[in-house]
């Protein structure tokens, strides 16, 4: 059965499972604890710290705090900078970040929480982050976030270019890095001030990602206990850790021939929907995208009877973010471009997206996009859909 739902959640990676079984077995001791087998523990939660740091680019391990994912991780940058902000603190983010940052963020900072704009394909270009930030010169601005790779669309932001422009005009920057993480280069990402992972995304196991901080934060995330350098409190999951370094590590050294062909076959299928599915319309489609992510309309149709028939014909995708219903995960991410979308106003859409994995292979696109054509004819109630040009 052919999986793209990879953005969602990735099967474990062999490595990832050796990784867990072995500090599972030897060094299941807690690493706070003072005697010599847990001192074992903590020695492997110190260099699975390093290796990490390493792959991000980051001269301080310190910097990284190990949570429970990257929802916990936002949630916990969201409730720091809740208490270290000034009152009249705002704070700057994307129309289409994934919920978990979202909600965060503005729980923090109630009715201060600003949106950037983005450009026909949903991103956020340095000069329209500037105009932003021009915008809301006369207040503190706590923090701007913007997602590195989106889970909805794929659609790349030069997240790079953002936090050199937040950093000249000191101003702190985050990126939720948790779809960029295992499919695109890792190192450098620590040039922001705050980054998000989960290992989940990447084939880590489920319930392990981490939070950067800045190397000058006075950060305390919650109380507790003295875990992560009195940053978060809570027994570390080192057999989590373990795996999702494991895994990071493994996905990095096939990253550059896993892009390469993975994007050819996302194009190879693009071109077969344009004689299948002539209707659709590829979400971002002319923007640097994720090699694995495809997200597709279908003007008139409905996102979860196109995602159940799917089912029914052993193809496995999404409507977008597992972490919401489908509608409103759907029309967040197209809401923010809908004008270069073609749509009418309030027009019924529905969106279907496809996320590979390194072992998709050419016939799995093939198979996804016929059933998807199959899908819009039966959604239709006809036995062919529309001939328009695919946008």
């Amino acid at each position: 059965m052919p999986y793209f739902d990879h953005n969602a959640t990735a099967p474990l990676h062999p490595a990832a499972r050796a990784a867990w079984l072995e500090a599972a077995d030897r060094f299941w001791q807690n690493p706070s604890s003072l005697f010599r087998m847990a001192t074992a523990a903590r020695d492997l939660l110190a260099d699975c710290r390093e290796r990490l740091a390493d792959l991000l680019g980051c001269n301080d391990p310190g910097r990284i705090v190990f949570t429970s994912g990257a929802t916990a991780a936002n949630n916990l940058l969201g409730r720091h900078l809740s208490t270290s902000a000034p009152p009249d603190a705002v704070a700057l983010l994307s129309p289409i970040e994934h919920p978990a940052v979202d909600a965060s963020i503005r729980a923090a900072f109630p009715g201060r929480a600003h949106e950037t704009g983005v450009d026909a394909e949903g991103v956020v270009a340095p000069e329209e982050l500037s105009r932003a930030l021009d915008t809301a010169r006369d207040r503190p601005i706590a923090v701007v976030s913007i997602m590195a790779a989106s889970n909805e669309s794929g659609v790349l932001q030069p997240w790079f270019d953002l936090a050199s422009l937040c950093r000249d005009r000191h101003i702190p920057f985050h990126t939720d890095a948790a779809q960029w993480l295992g499919k695109l280069p890792a190192s450098g990402l620590a040039a922001c001030d705050w980054l998000t992972g989960s290992g989940h995304k990447f084939g880590g196991p489920r319930g392990i990602g981490f939070l950067v901080v800045p190397s000058h934060a006075r950060f305390r995330g919650d109380l507790g206990g003295p875990q992560e350098q009195g940053q978060h409190a809570g027994t570390e999951n080192l057999p989590g850790i373990a795996g999702m370094v494991a895994a990071l590590e493994a996905r990095e050294r096939s990253l550059v021939d896993i892009a390469v062909r993975g994007a050819a076959m996302r194009d190879a299928a693009i071109e077969r929907l344009r004689e299948r599915v002539p209707a659709g319309i590829v979400v971002s489609g002319n923007a640097e995208r994720l090699w694995n992510t495809l997200a597709i309309l279908i003007p008139g149709a409905d996102s979860r009877k196109l995602v159940a028939t799917l089912d029914r014909a052993d193809i496995e995708a999404s409507t977008g973010s597992a972490c919401s219903s489908g509608a409103a995960s759907a029309a967040r991410v197209v809401a923010a471009i809908a004008p270069s979308l073609g749509l009418a106003p309030g027009a019924p859409a529905g969106m279907v997206r496809f996320s590979a994995g390194p072992d998709t292979t050419a016939a799995d696109w093939q198979a996804a996009v016929d059933a998807l054509a199959e899908a819009v004819v039966m959604s239709a109630g006809a036995s062919r859909p529309p001939r328009v040009d695919l946008r």
